[in-house]
């Protein structure tokens, strides 16, 4: 489980939806609730848009670490450890070596 499982559900036909779910439940420790799957949505959404700072409101009853109730995209995308699907923008290490 982990990150293979992740980029695999990433390439699968499911709905984004279905795959955050299946990987907040197998791939993260201790579970991610099914109420931050429209959060990881939107900051997927965000991230394609390259608006990287886009505000995103948590969920009634969740704060993010400082204690604010929203969160830029770049910080849901890391708190949820959603980098397999963006994986079609990242660089790989050999492909910044070679610039």
């Amino acid at each position: 489980m982990g990150r293979m499982q992740a980029m695999e559900l990433a390439g699968s036909e499911m709905s984004l939806e279905q795959q955050i779910a299946i990987h907040f439940s197998g791939n993260c420790y201790p579970p991610i609730p099914s109420k931050m799957i429209p959060v990881a949505v939107a900051a997927i959404d965000a991230y394609h848009e390259e608006d990287f700072a886009r505000v995103i409101q948590l969920p009634e009853g969740v704060e993010f670490r400082n204690g604010e109730n929203w969160v830029f995209a770049s910080q849901a995308i890391e708190s949820l450890h959603l980098d397999a699907w963006l994986s079609e923008i990242f660089w790989t290490e050999d492909e910044e070596d070679e610039e």
